[in-house]
Protein backbone atom coordinates (compact mmCIF):
# COMPACT_ATOMS: atom_id res chain seq x y z
CA UNK A 1 0.00 0.00 0.00
CA UNK A 2 1.30 3.44 -0.89
CA UNK A 3 2.50 5.56 2.05
CA UNK A 4 2.32 2.50 4.34
CA UNK A 5 5.64 3.47 5.93
CA UNK A 6 6.04 3.44 9.70
CA UNK A 7 7.30 6.85 10.83
CA UNK A 8 7.29 6.26 14.58
CA UNK A 9 6.24 3.55 17.01
CA UNK A 10 2.55 4.47 16.66
CA UNK A 11 2.07 6.26 13.32
CA UNK A 12 2.34 5.51 9.61
CA UNK A 13 2.80 8.03 6.80
CA UNK A 14 -0.60 7.25 5.26
CA UNK A 15 -2.35 8.54 8.40
CA UNK A 16 -1.21 12.06 7.47
CA UNK A 17 -1.92 12.01 3.72
CA UNK A 18 -4.56 14.20 2.14
CA UNK A 19 -7.84 12.28 1.89
CA UNK A 20 -8.39 13.85 -1.54
CA UNK A 21 -5.13 13.35 -3.45
CA UNK A 22 -2.84 11.25 -1.24
CA UNK A 23 -0.17 13.96 -0.99
CA UNK A 24 1.71 14.15 2.30
CA UNK A 25 3.45 17.04 4.01
CA UNK A 26 4.39 16.44 7.62
CA UNK A 27 6.29 18.69 9.96
CA UNK A 28 8.65 16.40 11.92
CA UNK A 29 7.88 18.28 15.14
CA UNK A 30 4.19 17.47 14.73
CA UNK A 31 4.95 13.77 14.62
CA UNK A 32 7.18 14.02 17.71
CA UNK A 33 4.47 15.82 19.69
CA UNK A 34 1.76 13.37 18.59
CA UNK A 35 4.00 10.48 19.62
CA UNK A 36 4.44 12.14 23.02
CA UNK A 37 0.65 12.37 23.44
CA UNK A 38 0.16 8.77 22.34
CA UNK A 39 2.74 7.52 24.82
CA UNK A 40 1.38 9.64 27.70
CA UNK A 41 -2.28 8.83 26.97
CA UNK A 42 -1.55 5.12 26.42
CA UNK A 43 -4.60 4.78 24.14
CA UNK A 44 -4.49 4.26 20.35
CA UNK A 45 -5.09 7.49 18.42
CA UNK A 46 -6.88 7.85 15.11
CA UNK A 47 -5.71 10.73 12.91
CA UNK A 48 -8.84 11.92 11.13
CA UNK A 49 -7.13 14.72 9.20
CA UNK A 50 -3.46 15.41 8.56
CA UNK A 51 -2.17 17.28 5.51
CA UNK A 52 -4.84 18.84 3.30
CA UNK A 53 -4.31 20.10 -0.22
CA UNK A 54 -5.96 23.47 -0.95
CA UNK A 55 -8.92 21.85 -2.68
CA UNK A 56 -9.64 19.41 0.12
CA UNK A 57 -9.18 22.10 2.76
CA UNK A 58 -11.76 24.29 0.99
CA UNK A 59 -14.14 21.34 0.58
CA UNK A 60 -14.14 20.61 4.32
CA UNK A 61 -14.50 24.27 5.28
CA UNK A 62 -10.94 24.65 6.58
CA UNK A 63 -9.48 28.07 7.35
CA UNK A 64 -7.69 29.81 4.48
CA UNK A 65 -4.42 29.79 6.46
CA UNK A 66 -4.98 26.37 8.03
CA UNK A 67 -1.90 24.67 9.46
CA UNK A 68 -3.15 21.50 7.72
CA UNK A 69 -2.05 23.10 4.43
CA UNK A 70 1.57 23.05 5.66
CA UNK A 71 1.55 19.63 7.32
CA UNK A 72 1.68 21.34 10.70
CA UNK A 73 -1.65 20.14 12.11
CA UNK A 74 -3.59 16.98 12.76
CA UNK A 75 -7.08 16.27 13.99
CA UNK A 76 -7.46 13.19 16.14
CA UNK A 77 -10.55 11.33 17.21
CA UNK A 78 -11.34 12.09 20.85
CA UNK A 79 -14.55 11.71 22.78
CA UNK A 80 -15.87 14.81 24.53
CA UNK A 81 -15.00 13.25 27.91
CA UNK A 82 -11.34 12.75 26.90
CA UNK A 83 -10.75 16.19 25.43
CA UNK A 84 -9.83 18.01 28.67
CA UNK A 85 -7.12 15.45 29.46
CA UNK A 86 -5.85 15.47 25.89
CA UNK A 87 -5.72 19.28 25.96
CA UNK A 88 -3.50 19.15 29.06
CA UNK A 89 -1.19 16.56 27.51
CA UNK A 90 -1.08 18.52 24.21
CA UNK A 91 -0.15 21.74 26.04
CA UNK A 92 2.66 19.91 27.84
CA UNK A 93 3.80 18.40 24.52
CA UNK A 94 4.19 21.91 23.08
CA UNK A 95 1.23 22.29 20.72
CA UNK A 96 0.46 25.95 20.12
CA UNK A 97 -2.98 25.43 18.59
CA UNK A 98 -5.43 23.18 20.42
CA UNK A 99 -9.10 23.23 19.49
CA UNK A 100 -11.51 20.80 21.12
CA UNK A 101 -14.45 19.73 18.99
CA UNK A 102 -16.73 18.98 21.93
CA UNK A 103 -19.60 16.77 20.83
CA UNK A 104 -18.01 16.37 17.39
CA UNK A 105 -15.50 13.98 19.04
CA UNK A 106 -12.23 15.39 17.76
CA UNK A 107 -9.38 17.60 18.86
CA UNK A 108 -7.32 19.75 16.48
CA UNK A 109 -3.61 20.01 17.25
CA UNK A 110 -1.33 22.45 15.47
CA UNK A 111 2.29 23.64 15.59
CA UNK A 112 2.96 27.34 15.02
CA UNK A 113 6.21 29.25 15.23
CA UNK A 114 9.52 28.87 13.40
CA UNK A 115 9.14 25.11 12.89
CA UNK A 116 5.42 25.22 12.00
Amino acid sequence: MINDIRLSPHFKLREFQCRCCGTVKLLPGLLDMLEFIRSAWAVPMIVTSGFRCAGHNAAVGGAAQSLHLRGAAADISASARDQALLREIAEYAGFSEIICGGGKNYIHLGCKGPAG
